[in-house]
């Protein structure tokens, strides 16, 4: 009975493999089910209104907030609580709209401050780029703030995920959707 060896040399190399760019389509925007935003992101539209506005995407905050001026809260005939509000549509805060809309309820924000502030909540639809979600959003003036718009978890839970080394990452290349809770 013979015996053989067989010794195999495996070279290496020092490059990394060469690949593919994704294909400049909808799935550049996505990972599954979920979108790909960038730090800050542009709302197109909120609800009806069009808008030039960027958003702050933060995960560390637990509900989404709108800079709104003048916000008065009045009973209507029917009893209901609705929120009557002025919202800067642009980004230079010049141009207000005014919205009324329903109460849904007041939370309790903890402040950079440190202080609690009780806001008014109402629900909007808003567009991101190709996605049209409908949210929560606690009412205050954010005129000493950049972003106009703060999403926070409740809009980005089963929606996003969150790349904060880019921005505005849903307004080229993507296919409209509609994504409602």
């Amino acid at each position: 009975m013979a015996f053989f060896t067989i010794l195999a040399i495996v070279i290496i190399p020092d490059t990394p493999p060469v690949t593919a760019a994704p294909p400049k389509n909808q799935h550049e925007c996505q990972t599954g089910d979920r979108y790909l935003f960038g730090l800050q992101e542009r709302v197109d539209q909120i609800d009806e209104f069009p808008t030039q506005i960027n958003a702050l995407i933060d995960s560390g905050s637990t509900l989404s907030s709108m800079d709104a001026r003048d916000i008065k809260i009045r009973r209507h005939t029917n009893g209901s609580l609705w929120v009557h509000f002025k919202v800067p549509i642009t980004r230079d805060k010049r141009k207000l709209i005014k919205m009324a809309k329903p109460l849904k309820r007041f939370a309790r924000v903890q402040t950079h401050h440190g202080t609690p502030q009780k806001r008014p909540v109402i629900e909007a639809n808003i567009r991101l780029g190709p996605v049209d979600t409908r949210t929560d959003f606690s009412l205050t003036s954010r005129s000493r703030f950049k972003n106009q718009i703060l999403l926070g978890t409740n809009t980005l839970k089963n929606l996003a995920i969150i790349d904060t080394s880019r921005e505005f990452l849903l307004k080229n290349n993507c296919q409209q959707v509609s994504r409602y809770p």
